[in-house]
């Protein structure tokens, strides 16, 4: 067999070199790695509990992953952004991003789990919504903050790193359940999940801090970019309605069980979106440095990024369709239903991919507000649907709620981006790439 062409070993040996293949390489590690982790630990909690006790798990989080984008205001953005035009300010981005996040993730754990415990059926422990509200609106959010910063200094595979611990961390909080016979199951697993995600996320800001040498927290920095931050967090929780309120809203609107069924099929759905997010992931940063000047350059971004992440994101699709059917054995019986909805979801993988291209393209080019202004009227389309489906539709009103936003957002963001593709960069963009944010 004749040896392959010499252009073909050429591109070979200078896709290996790419800082950016190796950074895709580091990030794909990091969100594989955590999500095996992540898929044991719901392994172990679906078949620990069932599908009723899954539902009220899957409640709660959904609850507080609607929190989560207005905990810190956006600062994981910011921070990157602020650290990728301007390196040397590294330290102190992230001394006062970590200020903001940890203050903001305490106030919001006290207002979720208080709006949670009226919202959810009253069985669902008060202690259990507080345990894991501040899981994820402080730990889970330090831990953001410290990969963001190493992304966007080009440490991925510290970033990694970080994520394989902390996930690592919370495995061991699910393996408990495994113990042997507890009590009470669901409170003694949502304690040590909290536990363990506060020390690691400790843990890695120390490091973080270590390694970028000390730095006084000028809290004050972070809050004058509040309109910026109120972007991002508004987009971000546009995002997390219409990829979480239908699970909140089948605890209310039906039963735990169908939100154990619906939420199963989703967060297998939401494990094979593993390589594109750390595609997206690795290329955030440049987004943010082509698209200072304009939109012409953030989307060609986008273009480059299209066929990895399309074609990844088809064979999910197909994977999805034919492997349904292992659902219910490798969670239970109480499963079944969950093969049906995940067939039905299987194409949201492409439509995911399709408006997470358009978004990060005009972000980077400072188009935020627009790309928040469609996600936050896809979400109230999204909640109005659920409304209108769940109570009589169950698990199938959620289904067809989310592929019909995701669908809508994916078209028109592109939309956007193409009638807006010869602008110059918005006054904001301009600003951040001229000075420091907020400056």
């Amino acid at each position: 067999m004749s040896p392959p062409p010499t252009s073909v070993l050429t591109r070979a040996g200078a896709l290996r070199r790419s800082p950016f293949a190796r950074g895709v390489g580091a990030m794909l590690l990091g969100h594989a790695g955590r999500a095996v982790l992540q898929g044991l630990s719901f392994l172990v909690l679906a078949r620990a509990l069932g599908a009723d006790g899954f539902g009220a798990v899957s409640a709660v989080l959904a609850v507080v992953a609607l929190a989560v984008p207005f905990a810190s205001l956006g600062a994981v953005h910011l921070l990157v952004r602020a650290v990728v035009r301007e390196p040397q300010r590294a330290a102190a981005e992230f001394a006062g991003a970590a200020a903001v996040t940890a203050g903001g993730g305490a106030l919001a754990t006290a207002v979720v789990t208080a709006a949670a415990a009226w919202l959810l059926p009253a069985r669902v422990p008060v202690l259990v919504i507080a345990a894991v509200a501040v899981a994820d609106l402080v730990g889970s959010l330090l831990l953001e903050l410290a990969g963001g910063v190493c992304t966007a200094r080009g440490r991925m595979l510290r970033t990694a790193a970080f994520q394989l611990a902390f996930h690592g961390l919370r495995l061991a909080a699910a393996l408990l359940l495994l113990a042997g016979p507890l009590a009470s199951p669901l409170t003694t697993w949502a304690l040590a999940h909290a536990a363990a995600s506060l020390l690691a996320a400790l843990a890695v800001v120390a490091l973080v801090r270590r390694d970028l040498g000390p730095a006084r927290a000028d809290a004050r920095r972070y809050l004058r970019q509040w309109r910026d931050g109120l972007l991002f967090s508004c987009g971000l929780a546009s995002q997390a309605v219409y990829n979480d309120l239908d699970k909140a809203m089948l605890a209310r609107l039906s039963t735990l069980e169908a939100t154990g069924v619906y939420t199963a099929a989703y967060r297998v759905v939401d494990m094979a979106l593993t390589p594109l997010r750390a595609l997206l992931a690795t290329a955030y940063p440049r987004f943010f440095a082509e698209g200072a000047a304009g939109l012409a350059g953030s989307l060609r971004v986008a273009r480059r990024l299209a066929v990895p992440a399309l074609g990844w994101c088809a064979l999910a699709s197909l994977a999805l369709l034919l492997g349904a059917d292992l659902v219910p054995v490798l969670l239970g019986e109480s499963y079944a239903a969950s093969v049906g909805a995940l067939r039905a979801l299987a194409v949201l993988p492409l439509l995911k991919a399709a408006h997470h291209l358009a978004a990060d393209a005009l972000t980077g080019a400072g188009h935020q507000g627009v790309r928040t202004a469609w996600q936050a009227g896809v979400a109230v389309g999204n909640a109005l649907l659920n409304l209108a489906l769940i109570p009589s539709l169950g698990v199938a009103g959620a289904v067809v709620s989310s592929l019909v936003c995701d669908g809508v957002l994916a078209v028109a963001l592109w939309c956007v981006v193409v009638t807006r593709r010869h602008s110059t960069p918005s006054a904001p963009a301009r600003r951040s790439a001229a000075s420091p944010p907020g400056g």
